[in-house]
């Protein structure tokens, strides 16, 4: 169910259009201030936005901006009583989709979002015809990528536990909200926990919560991060960087539903889709004492392997058209395109950060650079200076990854597991052993 956020002071005109748009079909949520819109907007994260200009404490079009600036995909729509045809300008060259001036009847809104809807499907159909997946930020033409996605969208259907694998910087963020905002609970929070970031008693706490007292420095009682999760999912960033015992805790809530905040003897109970995700060898971490095996096998129900940016170098060229128009526009910056020498240096590159290094290499390249077409003198001088035989021996593979990317190459380019045995030489039970060996889904 699409999301929609109203910001406006005006209680009857929240009213009047939230009543509108759930007819519509959409679950909405109001704001009666720029600060509280700005939260509400990070929370639910929501495809459709209607923002009053005036606002009692922030002119609206610096929400507007901020808004813009988030990355979130979604259509914003000003309205105010001061129509003016400055603000409007302003306001579609800042990133709004359209304006609408108080006062308006419904059929100026009904033509505005069947033009956001005709928009949206021809962009999808244009990308579908390219051979390209886009949501938000996420956009492959990768064939294991598209892959990976349709295993996540039947994954999101179901209330599986999804473990999402990948190098830092491949996007698993990204995937998490997609596996959200495709499930049926899509309507509800999504909450994200940093397991890497706080020390074993604040993690414990910021997952579980607190009461008064419970160790120094709880001078009130704290809402768990799993409460604030209810109807919703819960992101577990960095699941592999759980100490020892908060694992035994997570491992009774994910089998039993139940957990106690610190310091209290009351067992509660929610309901929430648990979605996490690591960049290091979960495997590895259990034969080393350092990660439980029975919370590895309950976590890896749905298990999906984010390829990183180096082994999907036809995505690069899209990435760059992508974070270039966003960059461009969130800056205020003439770039619109790239030379062909350094998009090929950008694909020579093996990009050792994934799409967040070249996403920060775009960001400071737009922002330094003065001309309408982006040059190879903008980009970093490591990059610059890369040459493909510098990684040559770095990028040297064993007999066992050779085989491992074969099979893979092969079963992408098959209809079946009895296609591709068939191609590899092999019988389906050999085929099944080396899935299992290598984890190729």
């Amino acid at each position: 169910m699409p999301r929609a956020l109203l910001i406006d002071d005006d209680r009857n005109i929240v009213r009047t259009l939230a009543i509108y748009l759930e007819e519509k079909g959409f679950t909405v949520s109001a704001a009666g201030s720029a600060q509280e819109g700005l939260l509400r907007f990070s929370e639910h994260r929501p495809e459709l936005v209607l923002l009053d200009l005036r606002l009692p404490d922030r002119n609206g079009l610096e929400v507007l901006q901020r808004i813009v600036a988030s990355g979130i995909p979604t259509q914003v729509i000003v309205i105010t009583a001061y129509a003016a045809v400055e603000t409007a300008v302003s306001a579609v060259k800042m990133g709004a989709f359209d304006y609408l001036p108080k006062p308006f009847v419904p059929g100026q809104l009904d033509l505005l979002l069947e033009k956001i809807a005709n928009m949206q499907a021809l962009k999808s159909e244009v990308a579908r015809l390219r051979g390209i997946f886009q949501e938000g930020d996420l956009l492959t033409r990768n064939r294991r990528m598209h892959k990976l996605l349709e295993m996540a969208r039947q994954a999101a259907a179901s209330s599986a536990i999804v473990l999402i694998c990948g190098e830092s910087g491949t996007g698993k963020g990204l995937l998490a909200r997609l596996l959200h905002r495709w499930s049926q609970r899509a309507g509800g929070p999504f909450v994200t926990v940093d397991c890497a970031g706080l020390h074993e008693n604040l993690l414990e706490s910021d997952l579980f919560g607190h009461v008064r007292g419970a160790f120094t420095g709880a001078l009130r009682d704290k809402v768990g991060k799993l409460s604030m999760a209810e109807k919703g999912s819960i992101f577990l960033d960095e699941v592999s960087e759980i100490p020892l015992p908060v694992q035994g805790k997570l491992l009774r809530f994910l089998q039993q539903r139940e957990y106690e905040r610190l310091g209290d003897a009351q067992t509660l109970t929610v309901d929430t889709r648990v979605i996490a995700a690591t960049n290091r060898d979960l495997e590895e971490l259990v034969r080393d004492g350092i990660f439980r095996q029975d919370l590895y096998f309950r976590l890896r129900v749905v298990e999906l392997h984010l390829p990183p940016l180096r082994e999907r170098p036809e995505d690069i060229p899209l990435l760059v058209e992508h974070y270039l128009r966003h960059f461009a526009l969130l800056n205020s910056k003439p770039v619109k395109e790239i030379e062909e020498e350094a998009l090929r240096l950008l694909q020579d590159y093996p990009w050792p950060g994934n799409v967040r290094e070249l996403v920060n290499v775009l960001e400071r390249a737009v922002i330094l650079s003065s001309q309408a077409k982006l040059g190879v003198g903008d980009l970093p001088s490591q990059i610059i200076r890369f040459e493909k035989h510098q990684d040559r021996q770095a990028r040297l593979i064993s007999l066992a990854e050779v085989e491992r990317r074969h099979i893979e190459e092969v079963m992408l380019h098959t209809s079946s597991l009895e296609e591709a045995a068939r191609v590899l030489g092999i019988n389906l039970t050999t085929l099944w052993r080396k899935r299992k060996q290598y984890r190729l889904d």
